[in-house]
């Protein structure tokens, strides 16, 4: 389902079934929920059952119930907002002690608290803002994803062509288009797409799932961006 069926949805269950005191929801609720979000009664339920009724598994929560309704459990409100378990020499282990050095201190770097004077923050007007609370705002969601991956990198490049050792540092990014500038500035006449694909890094990068305004879980960095631009898009 799409952002805004299931916001559509959460807005329902909280407005017509968690506001009652003795919460209760029967399958014409959920039929006529399902036709008003337009969405199959069996996507409606599998996305309730995760959300409210807690279940924690990742696949289809069952079938329909047959008859009556159910009363909801509470939706614990505690969810952990980090990626639970995480750790970056493990997740990447399989690099090679050298690149994974590079690596730890680059995302060590983009995860510092910025000062107030840091240039990234310049822009400061559009509904579309930092959700790492660093102040920065644009206008467009292209702009704010590419900031949001400054403070926690989802891929790295690390250049092929530079020296990598200790006299010199190694050309290390996150962001493409300044890999690209890098290789056709300092490695001209080598193809840039050809060197971009040698040097990207096998990098398993860490995200938070939680959507920090209404706490919905996301599958994967993508999916959380697409769901928080949501959020900033219907306030616009």
């Amino acid at each position: 389902m799409s952002y805004k069926q299931k916001k559509f949805i959460r807005n329902w269950y909280k407005d017509f079934v968690e506001s009652d005191e003795d919460p209760f929801l029967a399958n014409e609720h959920l039929m006529y929920l399902a036709m008003l979000a337009k969405a199959t009664p069996q996507a409606v339920w599998e996305y309730i059952s995760r959300k409210f009724l807690g279940s924690t598994t990742d696949g289809p929560a069952g079938n329909l119930p047959l008859a009556g309704g159910l009363r909801p459990l509470k939706h614990s409100k505690d969810t952990n907002s980090s990626s639970p378990g995480y750790s970056l020499a493990k997740a990447n282990r399989h690099l090679s002690q050298q690149t994974l050095q590079l690596v730890e201190k680059y995302v060590s770097a983009c995860q510092r608290r910025r000062a107030h004077s840091d240039g990234r923050r310049k822009k400061n007007d559009g509904p579309f803002t930092c959700t790492f609370g660093c102040g920065y705002r644009t206008g467009r969601a292209f702009d704010w994803r590419r900031h949001e991956e400054t403070h926690e990198p989802q891929e790295l490049w690390l250049c092929s062509l530079c020296p990598q050792n200790s006299e010199q540092n190694p050309f290390l990014v996150n962001r493409k288009d300044k890999f690209l500038k890098h290789v056709k500035e300092v490695h001209k006449g080598w193809n840039a797409d050809d060197v971009l694909q040698t040097s990207r890094v096998d990098f398993q990068a860490k995200f938070d799932p939680v959507c920090p305004i209404c706490q919905e879980t996301t599958e994967s960095w993508d999916d959380r961006c697409k769901h928080i631009i949501g959020h900033f898009e219907d306030d616009v």
